[in-house]
């Protein structure tokens, strides 16, 4: 009897093949593009980054996961950025039904706008760090610590979330290292890198495009 199961939150190699993720092109992810290209401008990263996260955490789907809303936040996630806001978002809102944000369209621009000021943060972060960053490690590093930084490597802290309101920052940990789910975003940027590259940095917008449903396979191991 085969128990295996198949994980991307495991540290390389990244050597097998498991469920179908959204190409991030797809009309399932793309109609989440002006938000991207929205907040990709505002906290300078590049708007496809944003989409993989949505493609990978929920399908386009605000109300999927075990998390809240369209890039999976968790309870002390929202916390902090909440207390660096001075603003009382809860997991309600961000699945479109709390006393904040009404609509399902809404919540997805609060989540898209909460990881991209996080990993826009972390990014600079990490490129301030050394020298010898590639755009690729900023990427699966960056937005490994999103998912967790399990993979060991050299601990940094940094400050997601900026204050404002009056609020106060937290400081988190990073590593400079990646799981499998840093190099799945990583991959679906790659695929798609005729439209929006594969730099972590913001150039321009993106502009919609038509596209026949693909799907990509997430890398990862089977544990």
């Amino acid at each position: 009897m085969n128990n295996m199961a198949f994980k991307v939150e495991v540290c390389p190699p990244c050597n097998a093949q498991g469920y179908d993720m959204h190409d991030i092109r797809n009309s399932a992810v793309r109609k989440w593009l002006y938000y991207a290209n929205v907040y990709g401008s505002a906290y300078s990263m590049n708007p496809g980054l944003l989409l993989a996260i949505v493609s990978i955490e929920s399908g386009g789907i605000v109300s999927a996961g075990p998390y809240y809303g369209l890039t999976q936040i968790g309870t002390d996630m929202l916390s902090t950025y909440n207390k660096a806001k001075n603003t009382n978002y809860t997991t309600a809102d961000l699945r479109g039904n709390g006393s904040l944000i009404t609509t399902e369209n809404a919540a997805g621009g609060l989540a898209i706008k909460i990881f991209a000021e996080f990993i826009s943060r972390l990014i600079r972060t990490l490129d301030g760090a050394t020298d010898t960053y590639t755009n690729e490690n900023l990427i699966k590093h960056s937005t490994t610590n999103w998912n967790g930084s399990i993979c060991g490597g050299e601990v940094m802290n940094f400050i997601p979330f900026t204050a404002e309101n009056g609020g106060t920052t937290t400081t988190r940990a990073t590593r400079l290292s990646y799981s499998c789910y840093g190099q799945n975003v990583y991959n679906l940027m790659n695929y798609a890198s005729a439209w929006c590259g594969t730099s972590p940095w913001y150039s321009n917008q993106l502009s919609d495009v038509s596209f026949t449903t693909t799907y990509r396979k997430a890398v990862g191991q089977n544990v």
